[in-house]
């Protein structure tokens, strides 16, 4: 099978087979990987994403250094191709989704069935979790709004009757965002987000930000919190700015209590959860 295998840190930008490539030359004959337990399936690989994790992964940039060479790729689409014998919910033909540490970017992956979510249920589940957050008139504020998961958190936002807050770099980004449902967008470029933010909010009549979609970290994330409600919601997804924020205790002591949650234990939206206010738990 063909795969993309990253044979020495580097830069993910230069093709692969050069001498000062990361990339191995792609070719034909990666082996296919087996069945590694009864509850394994093999997925053939339709689509797979092209993340700023996996960026930095290349480059040996990323908090997690899997160990040289590797197939690197996380979440992906495709058709379920052989089961274990102990598989029973799922069957060669059927389409298929799911999350992965490494080795989308080939033709073949293989994952437990438990891992897998039938690709027909995949956005209802998506939407069904995320929306445990809204309510009506919640405001979403959504930081690197115009990246891949910045999009969908404005699309899935609108769709659950939320008020969006879109904060990207450029014009046409903005005028994208507003074409998708935004209903304030800010040009983190050359605006004061906060003051923008709290303009809008004034004007609007509402309280503050209920929800903070972070995709990007470092200052604006610290800024961002002096936005929030009592009882706000932090979806921390990433940090493409490089800079992992730190939470400031003082916000906790205003804020009340804070509670973390892995994503696979409390399946939102992101890796990782704070909630902020008295009635945490009732809310999970």
């Amino acid at each position: 099978m063909e795969a993309l295998v990253v044979r020495r840190l580097g830069d993910p930008t230069v093709a692969p087979g050069g001498e000062a490539s990361p990339f191995a030359t792609v070719s034909g004959d990666h082996p296919v990987p087996e069945l590694s337990s009864p509850t394994a399936v093999r997925v053939r690989v339709a689509a797979t994403s092209l993340n700023f994790a996996t960026f930095l992964q290349v480059q040996g940039k990323y908090q997690e250094r899997p160990p040289l060479p590797f197939v690197p790729g996380s979440d992906y689409a495709g058709v379920v191709d052989a089961v274990g014998p102990e598989v029973h919910g799922l069957r060669p033909g059927d389409r298929v989704c799911s999350f992965t540490g490494l080795g989308s970017f080939a033709d073949f992956i293989v994952a437990e069935e438990k891992q897998l979510c039938v690709l027909v249920c995949a956005y209802f589940f998506w939407f069904r979790s995320t929306k445990l957050f809204f309510d009506a008139a919640v405001v979403l504020l959504v930081l690197g709004a115009a990246g891949g998961v910045g999009v969908s958190a404005v699309q899935i936002g609108k769709v659950c009757g939320a008020v969006v807050i879109a904060v990207a770099r450029g014009v046409e980004k903005l005028q994208y965002l507003k074409s998708i449902g935004a209903d304030h967008v800010i040009d983190s470029s050359k605006d004061n987000v906060i003051e923008s933010a709290k303009s809008f909010l004034k004007a609007t009549s509402l309280k503050g930000v209920d929800v903070l979609y972070d995709p990007v970290g470092g200052k604006l994330t610290q800024d961002s919190l002096k936005l929030l409600n009592w009882g706000a919601h932090i979806l921390v997804i990433g940090f493409a700015s490089g800079d992992v924020p730190a939470i400031r205790a003082n916000i906790a002591l205003v804020k009340a209590h804070l509670a973390f949650a892995a994503l696979r234990d409390r399946k939102v939206v992101g890796k990782v959860m704070i909630v902020m206010g008295s009635s945490a738990k009732s809310r999970l």
